[in-house]
């Protein structure tokens, strides 16, 4: 039996198919389905993110939270950069939505399974930096999780307004 604290994030991290979560939303994976590239790659204004950075911003901090946990993860390993807000092809097209995509969805896998390794002692472990327990990370990524699908779920409804109108 999981322990239940680990079974909550992972619940929010991860709700089974067909689950509507208190907030109402999708996850962020979920919140990506039907946006294409010229839509991911749009801003609301000059100094604002992107759908699309959106979703790389959050790929990194999964990254990030499971290279805490799980020491055999090499640092400087994520694969776009700059790393916390790696920057979108200047020509975005839909292959390169696709593969960014595709990492955003393995580094959550690769996260989730760290995460289900954990055993109920590691839950209250302190990071590497001796900052944070493997707890705090796990809901510190899930929360930021529903911060930036909330943000791309309004984005999705302001691009459709712009063009709209």
């Amino acid at each position: 039996m999981t322990e239940p604290r680990l079974a909550e994030v992972l619940h929010l991290l991860d709700p089974p198919a067909g689950t509507r979560l208190w907030y109402g939303g999708a996850t962020v994976l979920g919140s990506l389905r039907g946006v294409g590239p010229e839509q991911a790659a749009w801003k609301p204004g000059p100094d604002r993110h992107s759908i699309w950075e959106l979703a790389l911003h959050a790929a990194y901090w999964k990254y990030a939270v499971r290279r805490r946990l799980d020491d055999s993860v090499p640092r400087g390993g994520f694969p776009r950069s700059p790393s916390n807000w790696p920057a979108i092809p200047d020509a975005p097209d839909e292959r390169a939505w696709k593969a960014d995509r595709d990492l955003l969805r393995h580094e959550h896998e690769a996260l989730l399974q760290v995460a289900r390794n954990l055993k109920p002692k590691q839950l209250d472990r302190r990071d590497g930096k001796g900052e944070y327990r493997a707890l705090d990370l796990l809901f510190g990524v899930a929360t930021h999780d529903v911060y930036h699908t909330g943000q791309i779920q309004l984005m999705k409804r302001l691009y459709r307004d712009v063009l709209t109108a």
